[in-house]
Protein backbone atom coordinates (compact mmCIF):
# COMPACT_ATOMS: atom_id res chain seq x y z
CA UNK A 1 0.00 0.00 0.00
CA UNK A 2 1.04 3.48 -0.75
CA UNK A 3 -0.36 6.58 0.88
CA UNK A 4 0.16 9.93 -0.85
CA UNK A 5 -0.76 13.34 0.61
CA UNK A 6 -2.83 15.22 -2.84
CA UNK A 7 -4.29 18.19 -3.80
CA UNK A 8 -6.17 19.48 -6.61
CA UNK A 9 -3.22 18.86 -9.45
CA UNK A 10 -3.77 15.26 -8.50
CA UNK A 11 -7.38 14.24 -10.35
CA UNK A 12 -6.89 10.95 -10.30
CA UNK A 13 -6.97 10.37 -6.97
CA UNK A 14 -9.46 12.85 -6.26
CA UNK A 15 -11.81 11.07 -8.53
CA UNK A 16 -10.80 7.62 -6.25
CA UNK A 17 -11.49 9.29 -3.08
CA UNK A 18 -14.68 9.81 -4.21
CA UNK A 19 -15.05 6.81 -5.26
CA UNK A 20 -14.50 5.12 -2.02
CA UNK A 21 -16.73 7.87 -0.31
CA UNK A 22 -19.81 6.16 -2.44
CA UNK A 23 -19.02 2.89 -2.12
CA UNK A 24 -18.90 3.89 1.93
CA UNK A 25 -22.04 5.47 1.75
CA UNK A 26 -23.60 2.76 0.33
CA UNK A 27 -22.23 0.02 2.86
CA UNK A 28 -22.42 2.30 6.17
CA UNK A 29 -25.38 4.41 5.68
CA UNK A 30 -27.63 3.96 2.16
CA UNK A 31 -31.07 5.73 3.64
CA UNK A 32 -28.92 9.02 3.59
CA UNK A 33 -28.84 11.94 1.23
CA UNK A 34 -25.95 10.41 -1.52
CA UNK A 35 -22.52 12.38 -1.63
CA UNK A 36 -22.79 14.84 -4.53
CA UNK A 37 -19.60 14.53 -6.47
CA UNK A 38 -19.05 18.63 -7.52
CA UNK A 39 -19.34 19.35 -3.48
CA UNK A 40 -16.60 16.93 -2.87
CA UNK A 41 -14.39 18.29 -5.50
CA UNK A 42 -14.76 21.59 -4.90
CA UNK A 43 -12.89 21.38 -1.47
CA UNK A 44 -10.67 21.40 -3.69
CA UNK A 45 -10.30 24.71 -5.38
CA UNK A 46 -12.08 26.53 -2.65
CA UNK A 47 -10.94 26.65 1.23
CA UNK A 48 -13.35 27.60 3.55
CA UNK A 49 -12.14 30.56 5.13
CA UNK A 50 -10.64 30.24 8.18
CA UNK A 51 -9.70 26.66 7.72
CA UNK A 52 -6.92 24.27 6.13
CA UNK A 53 -7.48 20.95 4.98
CA UNK A 54 -4.99 18.09 3.92
CA UNK A 55 -5.64 15.13 2.08
CA UNK A 56 -3.95 11.73 1.97
CA UNK A 57 -5.08 8.63 -0.16
CA UNK A 58 -3.83 4.78 0.48
CA UNK A 59 -3.57 3.06 -3.28
CA UNK A 60 -3.40 -0.55 -3.34
CA UNK A 61 -2.20 -1.60 -6.78
CA UNK A 62 -2.92 1.30 -8.63
CA UNK A 63 -6.48 1.67 -6.93
CA UNK A 64 -7.93 4.58 -4.13
CA UNK A 65 -9.16 1.97 -1.07
CA UNK A 66 -8.71 5.03 1.27
CA UNK A 67 -8.53 9.04 1.80
CA UNK A 68 -8.73 10.82 4.89
CA UNK A 69 -8.38 14.60 5.19
CA UNK A 70 -7.40 16.42 8.48
CA UNK A 71 -9.18 20.27 9.04
CA UNK A 72 -7.40 22.91 10.74
CA UNK A 73 -8.88 26.34 12.34
CA UNK A 74 -6.83 28.85 11.77
CA UNK A 75 -8.86 32.08 13.19
CA UNK A 76 -9.91 29.96 16.40
CA UNK A 77 -9.38 26.42 18.48
CA UNK A 78 -5.93 26.09 18.30
CA UNK A 79 -5.66 22.93 19.92
CA UNK A 80 -8.24 21.17 17.60
CA UNK A 81 -8.17 19.05 13.92
CA UNK A 82 -10.64 17.25 12.51
CA UNK A 83 -10.24 13.68 10.72
CA UNK A 84 -13.04 12.42 8.25
CA UNK A 85 -11.28 8.64 7.50
CA UNK A 86 -13.08 6.39 4.73
CA UNK A 87 -12.00 3.06 3.81
CA UNK A 88 -13.27 0.94 0.99
CA UNK A 89 -16.15 -1.97 1.74
CA UNK A 90 -13.40 -4.41 0.30
CA UNK A 91 -10.36 -3.42 1.96
CA UNK A 92 -11.39 -2.97 5.13
CA UNK A 93 -9.75 -4.75 8.33
CA UNK A 94 -6.53 -4.70 6.27
CA UNK A 95 -5.07 -1.92 8.39
CA UNK A 96 -6.00 0.99 5.66
CA UNK A 97 -8.07 2.65 8.47
CA UNK A 98 -5.10 2.20 11.13
CA UNK A 99 -2.87 3.52 8.55
CA UNK A 100 -4.53 6.72 8.17
CA UNK A 101 -4.96 7.03 11.66
CA UNK A 102 -1.58 6.79 12.64
CA UNK A 103 -0.78 9.09 10.17
CA UNK A 104 -3.21 11.88 11.20
CA UNK A 105 -2.15 11.35 15.34
CA UNK A 106 1.64 12.17 13.43
CA UNK A 107 0.57 15.27 11.41
CA UNK A 108 -1.86 16.74 14.09
CA UNK A 109 1.16 16.37 16.98
CA UNK A 110 3.45 18.09 14.62
CA UNK A 111 1.21 20.97 13.94
CA UNK A 112 0.85 21.38 17.75
CA UNK A 113 -2.47 20.60 18.20
CA UNK A 114 -3.30 18.19 20.68
CA UNK A 115 -7.07 16.92 20.55
CA UNK A 116 -8.38 14.63 17.31
CA UNK A 117 -11.57 15.04 16.31
CA UNK A 118 -14.03 12.63 14.42
CA UNK A 119 -17.63 10.75 13.76
CA UNK A 120 -18.84 7.32 12.73
CA UNK A 121 -22.14 6.36 12.19
CA UNK A 122 -24.66 4.93 14.93
CA UNK A 123 -28.03 2.90 15.34
CA UNK A 124 -30.78 4.67 16.61
CA UNK A 125 -33.78 2.59 18.07
CA UNK A 126 -36.14 2.31 15.22
CA UNK A 127 -34.02 2.89 12.34
CA UNK A 128 -32.14 0.78 9.52
CA UNK A 129 -29.38 -1.62 10.81
CA UNK A 130 -26.09 0.24 11.67
CA UNK A 131 -22.83 -1.86 12.17
CA UNK A 132 -21.11 0.80 13.98
CA UNK A 133 -17.84 -0.70 13.33
CA UNK A 134 -16.28 2.34 13.07
CA UNK A 135 -17.05 3.42 16.49
CA UNK A 136 -15.72 0.52 17.68
CA UNK A 137 -12.17 0.89 15.53
CA UNK A 138 -11.99 4.41 17.12
CA UNK A 139 -13.17 3.94 21.14
CA UNK A 140 -10.28 0.94 21.01
CA UNK A 141 -8.24 3.41 19.48
CA UNK A 142 -8.41 6.12 22.62
CA UNK A 143 -11.42 7.94 20.97
CA UNK A 144 -13.89 8.24 23.41
CA UNK A 145 -17.82 9.75 22.30
CA UNK A 146 -18.24 13.09 23.10
CA UNK A 147 -21.78 13.92 21.95
CA UNK A 148 -24.42 12.09 20.13
CA UNK A 149 -26.51 13.47 17.08
CA UNK A 150 -29.67 12.14 15.70
CA UNK A 151 -30.52 12.48 11.78
CA UNK A 152 -33.56 12.90 11.34
CA UNK A 153 -36.11 13.57 7.59
CA UNK A 154 -39.05 15.41 6.94
CA UNK A 155 -41.11 15.46 3.79
CA UNK A 156 -41.88 18.86 2.41
CA UNK A 157 -45.35 18.53 2.56
CA UNK A 158 -45.61 16.30 6.05
CA UNK A 159 -47.82 18.60 7.51
CA UNK A 160 -51.64 19.11 6.53
CA UNK A 161 -51.81 22.22 4.43
CA UNK A 162 -54.48 23.68 7.17
CA UNK A 163 -52.25 22.68 10.14
CA UNK A 164 -49.20 24.10 8.86
CA UNK A 165 -51.22 27.44 7.89
CA UNK A 166 -52.58 27.45 11.94
CA UNK A 167 -49.60 26.64 12.97
CA UNK A 168 -47.91 29.70 10.81
CA UNK A 169 -50.49 32.20 12.35
CA UNK A 170 -49.75 30.67 15.83
CA UNK A 171 -46.27 31.51 15.61
CA UNK A 172 -46.93 35.13 14.14
CA UNK A 173 -49.35 35.83 16.67
CA UNK A 174 -46.65 35.01 19.21
CA UNK A 175 -43.98 37.10 17.33
CA UNK A 176 -46.28 40.07 17.73
CA UNK A 177 -45.02 43.56 16.30
CA UNK A 178 -41.68 43.61 17.46
CA UNK A 179 -40.43 41.62 14.93
CA UNK A 180 -40.10 41.47 11.38
CA UNK A 181 -39.73 38.43 8.67
CA UNK A 182 -37.27 38.85 6.38
CA UNK A 183 -36.51 35.96 3.87
CA UNK A 184 -34.14 35.71 0.91
CA UNK A 185 -32.35 32.89 -1.74
CA UNK A 186 -28.74 32.85 -1.76
CA UNK A 187 -26.30 35.77 -0.74
CA UNK A 188 -27.20 37.26 2.51
CA UNK A 189 -28.75 41.06 1.57
CA UNK A 190 -26.14 43.89 2.79
CA UNK A 191 -27.58 45.35 5.46
CA UNK A 192 -27.93 42.08 7.40
CA UNK A 193 -24.71 40.98 7.05
CA UNK A 194 -22.85 42.30 10.25
CA UNK A 195 -25.90 41.41 12.35
CA UNK A 196 -25.51 37.53 9.96
CA UNK A 197 -22.20 37.68 11.68
CA UNK A 198 -23.05 38.68 14.94
CA UNK A 199 -25.18 35.34 15.22
CA UNK A 200 -22.92 33.13 13.22
CA UNK A 201 -20.34 34.06 16.65
CA UNK A 202 -22.66 32.48 19.11
CA UNK A 203 -23.49 29.46 17.58
CA UNK A 204 -20.56 27.42 19.26
CA UNK A 205 -21.79 29.13 22.75
CA UNK A 206 -25.61 28.22 22.64
CA UNK A 207 -25.85 24.69 20.67
CA UNK A 208 -25.56 21.52 22.80
CA UNK A 209 -21.99 20.58 22.12
CA UNK A 210 -21.75 17.84 25.01
CA UNK A 211 -17.67 16.82 25.93
CA UNK A 212 -16.69 18.25 22.65
CA UNK A 213 -13.64 20.74 23.54
CA UNK A 214 -14.20 23.68 20.95
CA UNK A 215 -14.33 26.69 20.95
CA UNK A 216 -16.13 29.46 19.64
CA UNK A 217 -15.33 31.35 16.12
CA UNK A 218 -15.86 34.83 15.59
CA UNK A 219 -17.60 35.86 12.32
CA UNK A 220 -16.73 39.24 10.04
CA UNK A 221 -18.55 40.09 6.39
CA UNK A 222 -15.43 38.78 4.90
CA UNK A 223 -15.38 35.61 6.31
CA UNK A 224 -19.21 35.65 5.64
CA UNK A 225 -18.92 36.94 1.66
CA UNK A 226 -15.93 34.21 1.09
CA UNK A 227 -18.20 31.57 2.80
CA UNK A 228 -20.77 32.64 0.28
CA UNK A 229 -18.05 32.62 -2.71
CA UNK A 230 -17.25 28.44 -1.72
CA UNK A 231 -21.20 27.67 -1.72
CA UNK A 232 -21.44 28.98 -5.15
CA UNK A 233 -18.55 27.17 -6.75
CA UNK A 234 -20.22 24.27 -4.63
CA UNK A 235 -23.84 24.72 -6.23
CA UNK A 236 -24.85 25.16 -2.60
CA UNK A 237 -27.72 27.82 -2.17
CA UNK A 238 -29.00 28.70 0.66
CA UNK A 239 -32.81 29.17 1.74
CA UNK A 240 -33.13 31.93 4.86
CA UNK A 241 -35.64 33.42 6.97
CA UNK A 242 -34.86 35.68 9.67
CA UNK A 243 -36.42 37.21 12.54
CA UNK A 244 -35.24 41.29 12.62
CA UNK A 245 -35.88 43.38 16.28
CA UNK A 246 -37.21 46.29 14.67
CA UNK A 247 -36.15 48.15 17.55
CA UNK A 248 -32.52 47.40 17.04
CA UNK A 249 -32.47 46.36 13.55
CA UNK A 250 -30.58 43.07 14.66
CA UNK A 251 -31.72 39.61 13.36
CA UNK A 252 -32.09 37.83 16.34
CA UNK A 253 -33.14 34.30 14.99
CA UNK A 254 -32.25 32.55 12.08
CA UNK A 255 -32.93 29.31 9.87
CA UNK A 256 -31.81 28.34 6.52
CA UNK A 257 -31.95 25.44 4.27
CA UNK A 258 -29.24 24.16 1.97
CA UNK A 259 -30.20 22.56 -1.22
CA UNK A 260 -28.13 21.77 -4.64
CA UNK A 261 -28.27 23.23 -7.43
CA UNK A 262 -29.05 20.39 -9.92
CA UNK A 263 -31.30 17.13 -9.76
CA UNK A 264 -31.09 16.45 -6.30
CA UNK A 265 -33.91 15.74 -4.26
CA UNK A 266 -33.02 15.95 -0.88
CA UNK A 267 -32.43 19.52 1.30
CA UNK A 268 -30.15 20.00 4.07
CA UNK A 269 -31.46 22.12 7.45
CA UNK A 270 -28.63 24.15 8.33
CA UNK A 271 -28.52 26.00 11.48
CA UNK A 272 -31.74 27.80 13.63
CA UNK A 273 -30.88 29.84 16.39
CA UNK A 274 -32.34 32.07 18.85
CA UNK A 275 -30.60 34.75 20.37
CA UNK A 276 -31.03 34.03 24.32
CA UNK A 277 -32.34 37.54 24.87
CA UNK A 278 -35.61 37.46 22.08
CA UNK A 279 -36.53 34.04 23.37
CA UNK A 280 -40.00 32.84 24.85
CA UNK A 281 -41.41 34.31 21.18
CA UNK A 282 -41.68 31.00 19.07
CA UNK A 283 -39.38 32.89 16.88
CA UNK A 284 -37.41 29.36 16.45
CA UNK A 285 -40.55 27.83 15.03
CA UNK A 286 -41.58 30.95 12.82
CA UNK A 287 -38.58 30.84 10.94
CA UNK A 288 -38.60 27.31 10.66
CA UNK A 289 -41.94 27.35 9.39
CA UNK A 290 -41.46 30.66 6.62
CA UNK A 291 -38.20 28.98 5.35
CA UNK A 292 -40.33 25.86 4.25
CA UNK A 293 -42.57 27.56 2.39
CA UNK A 294 -40.11 29.27 1.00
CA UNK A 295 -38.36 26.86 -0.07
CA UNK A 296 -41.40 24.64 -1.90
CA UNK A 297 -41.71 27.99 -3.55
CA UNK A 298 -38.40 28.44 -4.86
CA UNK A 299 -37.53 24.61 -4.96
CA UNK A 300 -40.21 22.36 -5.96
CA UNK A 301 -38.18 19.63 -7.22
CA UNK A 302 -37.13 19.02 -3.13
CA UNK A 303 -39.26 16.13 -1.65
CA UNK A 304 -37.32 16.08 1.63
CA UNK A 305 -35.28 18.00 4.21
CA UNK A 306 -32.64 16.13 6.08
CA UNK A 307 -31.11 17.61 9.71
CA UNK A 308 -29.16 16.92 12.79
CA UNK A 309 -29.71 17.49 16.33
CA UNK A 310 -27.38 16.48 19.56
CA UNK A 311 -29.82 13.90 21.45
CA UNK A 312 -30.07 16.33 24.41
CA UNK A 313 -30.92 19.42 22.43
CA UNK A 314 -35.11 18.98 23.92
CA UNK A 315 -36.53 21.83 22.54
CA UNK A 316 -35.11 21.77 18.88
CA UNK A 317 -36.05 17.87 19.21
CA UNK A 318 -39.54 19.21 19.93
CA UNK A 319 -39.69 21.87 17.62
CA UNK A 320 -38.83 19.28 14.84
CA UNK A 321 -41.21 16.67 15.17
CA UNK A 322 -43.85 19.03 14.88
CA UNK A 323 -42.75 19.75 11.44
CA UNK A 324 -43.00 16.06 10.55
CA UNK A 325 -39.35 14.81 11.43
CA UNK A 326 -38.86 11.26 11.91
CA UNK A 327 -35.51 9.81 13.16
CA UNK A 328 -33.01 7.32 11.00
CA UNK A 329 -29.54 7.30 12.84
CA UNK A 330 -27.74 8.52 14.14
CA UNK A 331 -23.63 9.12 14.45
CA UNK A 332 -21.39 10.00 17.42
CA UNK A 333 -19.04 12.44 17.48
CA UNK A 334 -15.37 11.29 18.89
CA UNK A 335 -12.72 13.08 20.55
CA UNK A 336 -9.05 12.00 21.94
CA UNK A 337 -6.43 14.03 23.25
CA UNK A 338 -2.92 13.66 21.87
CA UNK A 339 0.30 13.31 24.01
CA UNK A 340 3.51 13.90 22.36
Amino acid sequence: MQTTEFDASFPGLIAGSFDVLTAAHTADTPENPIPVRRFFETTFTHQWPGRRRRWFAVEHDGRVVGHMNLTFYLDSNPHLAQLRVFVHPEHRRRGVGSALLDRAVEITLEAGRTTLNTEAALFWEGGPARTEAGAGFLEKRGFSRALTCVNRRCMVDAIEPSEEDRMFAETLAAAGDDYELRQWVGRVPDDLVVSLCRMESMIVSEIPLGELDVEPEESDDEKLRAAEAVNEAEGYIKVTSVAVHKATGEIVAWSDIGVDDGPYTAAHQGITIVDPAHRGHRLGLLTKLANLRQLREHFGHVKEIWTDNADVNAHMIAINERLGYETVDAYGEYQRKLEA
